[in-house]
């Protein structure tokens, strides 16, 4: 508004260095009387016969912008009135004056380009919106009642499937004294590190296999959280891995457990250095973060659940993962260890059935910037599924449904700003990608957020995905 009138003030001939310094120190109301002096500056000069500068049309485009200026003063203090504010600040926001309500809005478009080559397939490849979100966070009452609603877009399946809205994370977060909080709602439960950190801020342009196989991903439950400076700790019960916008009746009843804990080592570590898995804003310090979870489900009668590579009703797993970020280079590895039984085979098949199954998964990767925005990566997964034993069934040979995959991703980040990410990254699979089985055990590597597909040939190996990705955050 101010820097408006400054410009009024020149077009009638003001002095422009006298005219800015006072402008930006005056009140609303001496901007007000300022303004009214102005305009009846522009009357005389209408009136004067002999003024051939102003036209009768530069008159109207004065007055235009005297008209603006007092809109905008009343629009100011109205707001200086209610003590509303808002702006933008990691995110667009509006919040009380008192700082007891406040809504912030955030959103994350992912644009892909992928071009994968199979054995004894047409290659396939084209662009896809891979992710479009719109985050609505903050708090109500007082600080201490935070909330999350994210709505997400998802992809079109087929031809024939249009595409839908639908809810990501929903949910109420209490703080309570002490560091301690309770959510309740929709969200990631507490397990897999690479998981839990934001597919905005991964490394490559998507998570691993590994993390297909063994995540939890959002379920539907209630946790409690501690934190300290150094660690902190959360514990979440709720339906089971994947139970994402689902309902009570009609569904199977599947009690889930996790819990997870995370410790900072050394004096340089700070949370904020592991928000992400980029070597980046590490402000040349070097931190170490050790962390450990467990999870566990058990599934009513045919509620059999694919986790851990394994069709199963009941499952318990552990993961324990290192992450160090450095002055411009970060290493993240972790290991993920699944127990899987369906107990209710024996049911249908023999007393005596054995349906048992141990799956491990392992992910190392790391980054390193080589210019202030370009960051260089790679990554190696491995999945080892135990072939189940199936002692007393009529399912086949256990070979037949499960397998083993390792994959090396390699790839490059460049960051435009910290809104924008281009990254471009070439995986290959040095064994069978499979996609579920005939049998209980269901090694399943394959998702269509990732790009991989199943290897029509048993024995095929050597598949490959070029994928490449523009992010905007705002």
């Amino acid at each position: 508004m101010k820097s408006a009138i400054g410009v009024l003030a020149i077009g009638l001939g003001c002095n422009a260095g006298l005219a800015a310094p006072a402008i930006d120190t005056m009140s609303d109301q001496e901007l007000r009387e300022m303004v009214f002096e102005l305009k009846g500056e522009v009357d005389a000069l209408r009136s004067e016969q002999d003024s051939t500068w102003l036209t009768e049309q530069r008159a109207e485009q004065v007055r235009g912008l005297v008209s603006d200026v007092l809109a905008g003063a009343d629009t100011r203090a109205a707001l200086q009135g209610s003590g509303m504010t808002s702006g933008y600040d990691k995110g667009f926001f509006l919040a009380s004056g008192d700082g007891n309500w406040l809504m912030k809005i955030n959103s994350q478009i992912q644009v892909r380009w992928h071009f994968n080559d199979a054995s004894d397939q047409a290659d396939v490849h084209g662009f896809e919106i891979r992710r479009a979100k719109l985050n609505f966070s903050g708090h109500i009452i007082d600080p201490s009642w935070g909330y999350k609603l994210t709505v997400v877009s998802n992809r079109q399946s087929g031809l024939d499937t249009p595409a839908n809205v639908f809810i990501e994370d929903a949910y109420i977060n209490k703080k309570l004294d002490n560091g301690m909080y309770v959510r309740m709602g929709q969200f990631k439960a507490p397990f897999l590190r690479e998981e839990l950190v934001s597919s905005s801020r991964q490394l490559a342009v998507d998570r691993s296999i590994v993390n297909n196989a063994f995540t939890w991903g959002r379920t539907q439950g209630i946790m409690l959280g501690y934190e300290e400076d150094a660690w902190k700790i959360n514990a979440m019960y709720n339906n089971g891995p994947n139970d994402q916008n689902t309902q009570i009746a009609g569904s199977p009843s599947t009690n889930g457990i996790t819990a997870r804990a995370e410790v900072l080592l050394g004096d340089g570590s700070e949370w904020s250095m592991f928000k992400g898995l980029n070597a980046r804003n590490t402000n040349g310090q070097t931190g170490f973060m050790l962390g450990g979870a467990l999870g566990w489900f058990n599934s009513n009668f045919n509620g059999v659940q694919e986790y851990g590579n394994g069709d199963v009703a009941r499952s318990l797993a552990f993961t324990i993962d290192g992450s160090i970020a450095g002055d411009g280079w970060t290493l993240m590895s972790y290991l993920v260890w699944a127990w899987g039984k369906d107990r209710y085979l024996e049911t249908v098949n023999s007393p005596n059935a054995e349906t048992d199954q141990d799956s491990l998964g392992v992910v190392i990767q790391g980054g390193y910037l080589m210019q202030e925005d370009l960051e260089l990566f790679a990554r190696y997964s491995y999945g080892d599924i135990e072939d189940a034993d199936f002692t007393g069934t009529d399912f086949g040979a256990p070979a037949a449904a499960g397998d083993n995959l390792s994959v090396l991703t390699i790839g490059a980040n460049y960051f435009v700003n910290s809104n924008i990410k281009f990254t471009m990254d070439w995986g290959y699979a040095f064994d069978t990608v499979t996609d579920g089985g005939t049998g209980p055990t269901s090694a399943d590597y394959t998702t269509s957020g990732t790009g991989w597909r199943p290897d029509n040939n048993g024995d095929a190996d050597g598949q490959w995905l070029l994928r490449a990705q523009m992010q905007l955050l705002f």
